[in-house]
């Protein structure tokens, strides 16, 4: 896919620019921290951001005090985490590093001691975003004992995606997937439970059998709950990237 490089250095700005203006905002606006509920009241939160238009995003929530920077801004294919206070209407919004321009701005419902992960991805002229609930397979007995995966397609492509796992058969779920909607993504939220464990390589082909991304060594064993995808557009500016999201806590 040919890449404008004109067209990518407008859409873009040098990462140290990026970072300043986050963190002017930062500087503004403070940070979630004093006054906050005690620990058995909060959620878990990790953030992903798959949105390779901007060298990072800035995610601000509102914990009844006003929208407080949540970070010092996300890189671009970074993920962190955090626990912060349940709530079951937390206005959040998601600030791009071009232009400090609005990506997202949404409520979400955080019950107590829960996790879920939020997903950023798109363009500046279509944004998307959606939020999931990260709970064990259902019927799930021990969940220490099994491994779970979850995969999702949120690259700028016209590519049907599949994820293959080592040299395994694809899990049906995770076949010829189109990028991703909020629906699609909300839908997608289950992790499937694997007998395929070990330190793999993983591969994303697309509908013809071509390779889009490789990714080594990603460790899958009993106890661990990964969500793996593809962002990028697979030009020279944002080549296709597996991601992987370890977590550190569901439901």
């Amino acid at each position: 896919m040919k890449t404008n490089y004109n067209s990518v250095m407008k859409r873009r700005v040098p990462l140290a620019l990026a970072l300043s203006l986050l963190l002017g905002m930062v500087l503004l606006g403070g940070c979630i921290k004093d006054e906050e509920p005690e620990p058995d009241v909060r959620s878990g939160l990790a953030v992903v951001n798959a949105f390779s238009e901007a060298e990072a995003v800035l995610h601000r929530v509102d914990v009844g005090r006003g929208l407080q920077p949540l970070n010092q801004g996300l890189l671009y294919r970074s993920v962190d985490f955090y626990a912060i206070p349940s709530r079951d209407n937390l206005q959040m919004e998601i600030i791009s590093s071009n232009e400090s321009a609005q990506l997202v701005d949404t409520t979400l419902v955080l019950l107590e001691n829960k996790y879920y992960t939020s997903f950023l991805f798109g363009t500046e002229a279509t944004p998307q975003h959606f939020l999931t609930e990260d709970r064990v397979p259902d019927d799930t007995e021990d969940p220490a004992a099994i491994a779970a995966v979850r995969f999702f397609n949120l690259a700028e492509t016209s590519h049907r995606a599949t994820l293959h796992i080592a040299e395994a058969e694809p899990i049906e779920a995770f076949r010829d997937r189109p990028t991703e909607t909020p629906a699609t993504g909300k839908a997608g939220e289950e992790f499937i439970a694997t007998t395929n464990v070990g330190t793999h390589v993983l591969t994303i082909r697309d509908e013809d059998g071509e390779q889009l991304a490789r990714r080594t060594g990603v460790a899958l064993d009993p106890g661990d709950y990964l969500t793996i995808f593809l962002t990028g557009d697979g030009g020279e500016s944002a080549p296709y990237y597996i991601g992987v999201v370890r977590h550190r806590g569901v439901n």
